[in-house]
């Protein structure tokens, strides 16, 4: 991490002669200065943005094509638990494996900052994970691989003794009259609540499912107070006052069933794979909203992070803002939305900020700068994935910068990137590089440039039978 945020300060001076255009952020205009543009992943681009006007902003945003059949879409929970949390980096890094590359990842829900716990509905590969329908917003995408942002709902129903009665939570805090489905993430057993009944059931034929129904045996006898054990393989369901009376009538050996389903706000059933929330949507058909009275700290200057996609719904579209430092200022959620715009976006939705907002990159580490100073630990996050086979021979190179600046007489040592065949950043510094550029401009020396004349050309690198080329404005 260390590596690339130095790198990001050079490129930040020596970018300053890099076009500029200007934007319109909530009536005010801002000039906009293109750092760098790079590939950091299969279909996936990393762009870096200088705002100047109102506030002083830095910007970094991924574009993914999501008709790329390799990569898929994923949301992960700190450490697998309920109460954890854990870097973006750290939560990556503990999934990647030889099939499945995380490369890209970002901060997602609101959380418990003492506790680790989301404050919204979670899913991972259909499995339940929280499940609290209180109105805030999810993100989550079709099988036809188009993102949707809407107030999700889901719902079970348990299905005993003849009876169908409505869930009010999955790894939830017990409520008065409720009925809570607890699942191996929540701990090693359930709290103490006097006025609990709980079970243990265990899956007869596959775990709770979104747009299943799962069958399950009663494998303990009811017991009150609560502080229930729960193992790897079992749950407990939970019911407190008149709905705890109704557990106390399960026996051991009873089969029940709990039916899952999802619908967004309109009523359409979905059935998503993976679900995160965020809070709340701020860009609805290309059309900045008006949330600032949802949540006292929209209309503040503060970090941010969003995701959006286009009108095609064919791209998906990360950004973090960069605040609370003399270099970048932070901005509100109704600039967000237009800044979401500009990049892109048709529909776009807050996800936590602050100190939270981070992108990852694979072998790049953090890409923005954290107002905390450094990489915080939060409760889950949303990642890129693709599905490939670990793979470190390259297949391709790129020049870190898309475009450089440099004085007459400087030397300039680029940094040369290597994908693999897949298109997986596997190498942020490759050895071995030649380079070439028109001699009456300047001289290569090593893997090195000397400028002697001023004007604007190409400079190559080789490797192998590898090329790639950047513009080289020489002032």
């Amino acid at each position: 991490m260390k590596h690339f945020v130095s790198y990001l300060v050079i490129v930040l001076v020596a970018f300053s002669s890099s076009a500029t255009t200007v934007w319109t952020l909530q009536n005010k205009e801002y000039n906009i200065d293109t750092i760098n543009h790079i590939v950091v992943g299969p279909s996936t681009t990393l762009t870096s943005l200088r705002l100047t006007g109102a506030q002083n902003l830095n910007i970094f945003y991924t574009v993914t094509d999501l008709t790329n059949p390799i990569l898929d879409i994923r949301t992960l929970k700190a450490k697998n638990t309920i109460y954890a949390r854990q870097e973006v980096s750290g939560m990556a890094l503990d999934h990647d494996n030889d099939s499945t590359q995380y490369y890209l990842g970002v901060n997602a829900d609101f959380f418990n900052m003492r506790k680790g716990n989301s404050i919204g509905s979670h899913v991972i590969d259909s499995q339940p994970i929280y499940v609290d329908n209180n109105g805030r917003t999810q993100w989550t995408w079709s099988k036809n691989r188009q993102p949707i942002m809407d107030e999700i709902k889901i719902t079970h129903n348990v299905i005993m003794n003849n009876s169908s009665i409505l869930l009010s939570g999955i790894n939830t805090t017990a409520s008065k009259n409720s009925i809570t489905l607890y699942t191996p993430l929540y701990g090693a057993k359930t709290d103490s609540v006097a006025t609990a009944t709980e079970v243990v059931i265990s899956p007869i034929d596959f775990p709770v499912t979104i747009g299943k129904t799962s069958k399950m045996i009663v494998t303990s006898t009811p017991k009150t107070g609560g502080v229930t054990s729960i193992t790897p393989n079992s749950y407990v369901l939970s019911g407190t006052d008149f709905q705890g009376i109704l557990i106390s009538r399960l026996k051991q050996g009873d089969v029940i069933e709990i039916s899952s389903t999802a619908s967004l706000s309109n009523g359409v059933p979905i059935t998503p794979t993976e679900l995160i929330s965020g809070y709340p949507v701020i860009l609805q058909n290309g059309v900045t909203t008006n949330p600032v009275d949802i949540l006292h700290h929209l209309n503040d200057l503060h970090p941010r992070t969003a995701i959006g996609s286009d009108e095609t719904n064919s791209k998906l579209i990360i950004l973090i803002v960069d605040g609370r430092s003399k270099d970048s200022d932070g901005c509100t959620s109704k600039v967000l939305a237009d800044i979401m715009r500009y990049v892109g976006c048709y529909n776009a939705m807050n996800f936590d900020g602050g100190g939270s907002s981070e992108l990852y990159i694979k072998n790049l580490g953090i890409c923005n700068v954290p107002s905390d100073g450094k990489e915080r630990t939060v409760a889950n996050g949303l990642y890129v994935v693709a599905k490939v086979p670990t793979d470190n021979e390259i297949a391709s190179i790129a020049f870190a910068q898309s475009r450089t600046s440099i004085n007459k007489g400087d030397t300039y040592t680029p940094i040369i990137y290597g994908y693999n065949k897949y298109g997986v950043l596997i190498n942020t510094n490759v050895d071995g590089i030649e380079l070439s550029f028109p001699k009456k401009f300047g001289k290569i020396k090593g893997n090195s440039l000397i400028a002697e004349t001023c004007g604007e050309n190409i400079l190559t690198a080789h490797f192998g039978e590898l090329s790639t080329s950047t513009q080289i404005l020489i002032e």
